[in-house]
């Protein structure tokens, strides 16, 4: 794919910024009947079906989508996630008879390089990636706290202390989150650590994969996770597959498939810029179908 040209860049940063500022979520085609999932990325929402359909459902750069009852929650960078101008937000739209209606924005000034979002006892949660904490608001976007999972002077000194925390969940009543831990050189697996009610950590758990993303538990109890720098899929009875030569990225398990997102990689300054696929996976771990998307997945669900 061919990189934009110096003043498309700069017309997608303005669209970005004046999104920002007037509260604006730039919707697209929003009739996602007949597909199966909703796939975040940073050229845009798509919603994809395993026919092989992809439709754009809005643009913007995105990095989280989580589903909770009748309410799609996202995460939106609106500047490039590696500025420090605090332009991250969560938006909301809400799922009607095949259509995303009613965006709203609930949250503003978060840190560009925020990842997934999450509702755990009836908070929205989004882990920031950087400053390795998570920031608690209500489901209509109203303050409650901020987290720290990750307890100052255990990861280490110096660039060890950096974890790249990037995906929560509730395995067994308890918060989880991930532990990328593959940006210092030091080539440590990633790590899943799971916390107590008041989120302290309780237990850490080395997984077989690097550069890990998700957490995702299936209706046996099984933990599944993108062992994202092999381009594996992982899980807690010891599987390890191989589903794509891209960083697979965003999970999601229906009872007839499981659905992966697979990313092109590559600098962060042209991140942007790449694209990806949806795999989708029976449940004996066949591919029935991969579908290419024009922005490299970043988180997905279930629609």
């Amino acid at each position: 794919m061919a990189a934009p040209s110096f003043p498309e860049r700069r017309i997608r940063a303005a669209m970005s910024a004046h999104a920002y500022a007037t509260d604006t979520v730039r919707l697209a085609d929003t009739d996602v009947r007949g597909f199966d999932c909703l796939v975040a990325s940073r050229q845009g929402v798509f919603a994809v079906a395993r026919d092989e359909r992809v439709r754009r459902v809005a643009h913007g750069f995105f990095f989280g989508v989580r589903r909770h009852r009748d309410a799609i929650y996202l995460f939106e960078a609106c500047d490039r996630p590696s500025e420090p101008s605090n332009r991250g937000r969560i938006v909301r739209l809400t799922l009607a008879d095949g259509q995303l209606e009613s965006p709203v924005v609930l949250v503003k000034g978060l840190d560009n390089q925020c990842h997934q979002v999450g509702v755990v006892d009836d908070a929205l949660c989004v882990v920031d990636t950087r400053n390795q904490c998570v920031p608690r608001f209500t489901l209509d976007g109203a303050p409650i706290d901020v987290r720290h999972p990750i307890a100052p002077g255990t990861a280490g000194v110096g660039d060890a202390c950096y974890r790249h925390m990037n995906g929560i969940a509730v395995i067994d009543g308890q918060v989880a989150v991930m532990l990328h831990n593959g940006l210092t050189g030091a080539n440590r697996r990633s790590e899943l650590v799971r916390l107590d009610p008041q989120w302290r950590e309780v237990a850490r758990e080395t997984l077989d994969g690097h550069g890990c993303h998700d957490i995702v538990v299936d209706a046996d109890g099984t933990v599944w996770h993108c062992g994202s720098l092999e381009g594996t899929l992982i899980n807690s009875t010891g599987l390890k597959v191989k589903v794509s030569d891209r960083m697979t990225r965003g999970l999601a398990i229906a009872p007839d498939a499981i659905i992966v997102g697979a990313s092109s990689y590559g600098d962060r300054s042209v991140r942007d810029e790449l694209d990806g696929e949806v795999v989708f996976l029976d449940r004996r771990l066949g591919v029935e179908a991969r579908v290419v998307v024009p922005g490299a997945p970043t988180d997905l669900i279930l629609l």
